[in-house]
């Protein structure tokens, strides 16, 4: 039965080539009066094959660059590269580290004379300018590297562009092919760049009704434990942490990544605390890795903490871009804000967040719950609009992501 089964599909599959012979055949005379030229038609089909390979290879190095999601988090792109030549991958690198070696070193050197006319595939154009490392547009020269294909240009300043020039200019193919995994891989950096803010990120665990907490404060736990875990990778790629004191004082969070996927990754903690209340024995001064205080110009800093880490105002309230410029000038990348209503308010009322991760939970708290955000909105002009990104089950809640709608 089973043979029997295996001829009736081969001899159907023999059909169907048989089918698409048959239609090529009659469509390739219209074909060629279309194109011009049967010679035109079939280069424009082997560009075309061209770009689907250089585009599975480009979707591998930004899977290969994935590997630095939790482990670049400050100034650097997260990049990833693969050296391809004869149809077979020769190398591969991965930027891990902040000041570590680029990706394309890494596998320029792991190819050696191999990557002579060979084929790089990278998913942000090389730098090519002497920072903490040596220019990578270099490193493809000495090597002759024939060929460079990469998702995107790097908008640092120093490169936009110019990495690609470079490598041109000495006779090195260059092509540019764009894809949404690429630039979903580097959101901080590219923002950063370009307006000296890091990419804030929102994340609320929310009931049915739009609480966040009871009146007393009480929010532990809204959300499951499969939301609780998917936080962990937020908070993992992220350069710092932003909360709130009355987010300290009523639930003594660590704010920390906990979980071993992610090892190594030590966001710094920053807490907006105008009058500087946050006590010594908080579990985020008592949990290694750094924690900044920033606070009002009538705060007093506390003894147990160094200068570096109280960050004065000069209002009486906090202005949340300038810490976040002073955050993006420091070199954070993507910033993950864990608050109450308060904090959360103001940062989605002064229009500085560019993604919001709500886990919604099912479950009812009250009309005397806390709510997500305390925005003061007197029209309906003026309500706050979001574009749903995606929604995904995660055990018994449901995550939605948010970008914001700008007027």
């Amino acid at each position: 039965m089973f043979a029997l089964s295996r001829v009736r599909a081969r001899d159907q599959l023999k059909g169907c080539h048989l089918a698409t012979r048959s239609f090529y055949r009659w469509m390739n005379p219209w074909l060629w009066i279309a194109t011009g030229s049967i010679g035109a038609l079939g280069e424009a089909s082997t560009l075309n094959v061209q770009e689907q390979v250089d585009r599975l290879y480009l979707r591998a190095t930004t899977r290969l660059a994935e590997q630095g999601l939790h482990r670049v988090t400050w100034n650097n792109p997260r990049v990833g590269c693969l050296i391809v030549g004869g149809g077979r991958v020769m190398a591969r690198g991965v930027h891990l580290a902040d000041g570590g070696p680029h990706a394309e070193a890494v596998a320029l050197a792991t190819a050696g004379l191999d990557a002579a006319g060979a084929t790089a595939y990278v998913t942000t154009e090389p730098c090519c300018w002497d920072g903490r490392t040596p220019p990578c547009t270099e490193a493809l020269l000495r090597a002759g590297v024939a060929r460079v294909v990469v998702a995107g240009l790097d908008p640092h300043p120093q490169v936009d562009g110019k990495g690609l020039s470079a490598l041109r200019t000495r006779g090195v193919e260059c092509v540019i092919l764009p894809t949404k995994q690429a630039e979903a891989l580097n959101p901080g950096h590219a923002k950063r760049m370009v307006t000296g803010l890091p990419f804030v990120r929102v994340k609320s665990a929310v009931s049915l009704d739009g609480g966040t907490a009871m009146r007393d404060g009480e929010s532990r736990w809204i959300s499951c434990e499969a939301s609780r875990r998917d936080v962990q990778r937020w908070r993992a790629r992220s350069a710092a942490i932003l909360s709130g004191v009355g987010t300290v004082l009523s639930d003594d969070p660590k704010l920390t990544v906990r979980d071993a996927r992610f090892s190594g990754s030590a966001p710094t903690r920053l807490i907006f605390d105008t009058m500087a209340r946050t006590p010594e024995h908080a579990q985020v001064f008592q949990t290694p890795g750094r924690t900044v205080l920033v606070s009002g110009r009538h705060a007093v800093r506390p003894t147990h903490l160094p200068p570096e880490d109280f960050w004065q105002q000069e209002g009486n309230e906090i202005d949340p871009e300038s810490v976040l410029r002073r955050l993006a000038s420091e070199g954070a990348n993507e910033v993950l804000v864990e608050a109450g209503p308060t904090l959360v308010g103001s940062f989605v009322s002064h229009r500085l967040w560019d993604q919001w991760v709500v886990y919604l939970a099912p479950a009812l708290m009250g009309k005397d719950a806390r709510p997500v955000a305390e925005v003061q909105i007197q029209s309906m002009a003026e309500r706050v609009r979001a574009r749903v990104a995606s929604v995904t089950s995660m055990g018994s809640d449901i995550r939605i992501v948010l970008e914001p709608i700008r007027a």
